[in-house]
């Protein structure tokens, strides 16, 4: 018995069609190579815009202020706050934060990395001063580095603010 003769143009597969696959698998490879590493990323470090965050929901909720009360911030403390971290007297031991830190890396317990500027504005822009104490302490703002911020509205002695947190 013979077997008919193969037609040696019929193929199961085409040039077209290796190119296709060869196609979408060098695709599937290259996502895969720029996304799965940023998946990742939040859990690696604290920096970042959750770390803003972080430091202007806790002065805003509890570490200015009582808990029970949030964004409403106890005068004292606040300007207690301010005036030690901008080498003036320390602020009273009643308040709910390290009351001995002279910078806002040692009041937040930054490692030598990271710092973080903050200050209370008006809301027009302006830094807020109360009592005489200007709501503003940490160093200045890097140029070569990423800076995120988080702010919140809150109020003083029935006055409403925006207290900015700025993190690199």
């Amino acid at each position: 018995m013979t077997l008919p003769a193969r037609d040696s143009t019929a193929r199961a597969q085409t040039t077209i069609d290796f190119a296709i696959g060869i196609g979408l698998f060098l695709l599937v490879v290259a996502f895969v190579v720029a996304f799965v590493p940023t998946i990742f990323a939040p859990f690696e470090s604290a920096e970042g815009p959750q770390t803003a965050d972080r430091i202007a929901t806790s002065l805003s909720t509890d570490r200015l202020g009582e808990p029970s009360d949030p964004y409403l911030l106890n005068e004292p403390c606040t300007t207690g706050l301010f005036d030690q971290l901008n080498g003036g007297d320390d602020a009273p031991l009643s308040c709910q934060f390290n009351t001995s830190a002279d910078t806002t890396a040692e009041l937040f317990a930054f490692d030598g990395a990271s710092d973080a500027n903050v200050s209370i504005h008006e809301l027009d822009g302006g830094v807020a001063t109360v009592n005489g104490t200007t709501l503003s302490a940490g160093p200045t703002l890097p140029e070569t580095r990423s800076v995120t911020s988080a702010q919140r509205v809150v109020s003083i002695d029935g006055g409403t603010y925006r207290l900015l947190v700025r993190v690199w």
